[in-house]
């Protein structure tokens, strides 16, 4: 039972991080997380250990617990490993695309032209992780889709604020997975990996836009 709210203290604390509603820089403490939680003093502990391990939150002798900063050496590693990695998965979703995994695509670009439509942006960046994490799966590949995304936060914590950006559309990504959807459909595995490489450079076109709205969220 311990585990299992260990576990769910640390995804709550670390899907807050992501989504900044824990802000870099921010100074937290057990107790006002336990109350923020709903859950006890022992796991929330236990998850900061993890959360430390992993360098999203720091403590400063005599002054506190912190939020981490956005390591932005951290996020490009990460995307450069998933540009590594995804080009060669996207090309095995392309052999083993059935009709029925076909249309699970179809319908993730269903919901996510719908959240651009609603202007639901946690629900645009939930659709825009469950479109790749599916091709992932598609390949039977989900276990590295796993490992990626326990590696990732400082990644997935400048793509929220992308997301959050009202000059930078949301529609260049859905419009990405379309073109990715089509060549997976037409069976075509080198316009897969040449778009792939093209939908994860997008971190490193539009970098510049994400630190100089957020300066002060950067490390």
């Amino acid at each position: 039972m311990m585990d299992s709210l260990q576990n769910q203290a640390y995804q709550e604390i670390r899907k807050r991080i992501i989504f900044s509603d824990l802000e870099p820089g921010r100074k937290i403490s057990e107790k006002s997380l336990e109350d923020l939680l709903d859950i006890g003093r022992t796991p929330i502990r236990e998850s900061l250990i993890q959360l430390r391990q992993q360098e999203l939150v720091y403590t400063i002798p005599q002054s506190g617990t912190y939020i981490s900063k956005i390591d932005l050496a951290s996020a490009q590693n990460a995307r450069f490993v998933r540009e590594q990695l995804e080009q060669q998965i996207m090309v095995e979703c392309c052999t083993k695309l059935t009709p029925e995994t076909q249309q699970r695509l179809q319908e993730i670009l269903n919901l996510q032209q719908k959240t651009i439509e609603e202007q639901d942006a946690r629900g645009f960046f939930y659709a825009d992780n469950l479109f790749h994490e599916t091709c992932f799966d598609i390949a039977e590949r989900k276990e590295v889709w796993n490992w990626l995304d326990n590696h990732n936060t400082h990644l997935e914590r400048f793509r929220w604020l992308r997301v959050t950006i009202s000059g930078l559309p949301w529609e260049t990504i859905t419009n990405q997975h379309q073109q990715l959807f089509d060549a997976l459909v037409a069976k075509n595995p080198e316009e897969v990996r040449f778009l792939t490489i093209l939908h994860l450079h997008m971190m490193l076109n539009e970098q510049e836009s994400v630190v100089e709205r957020y300066p002060e969220y950067f490390a």
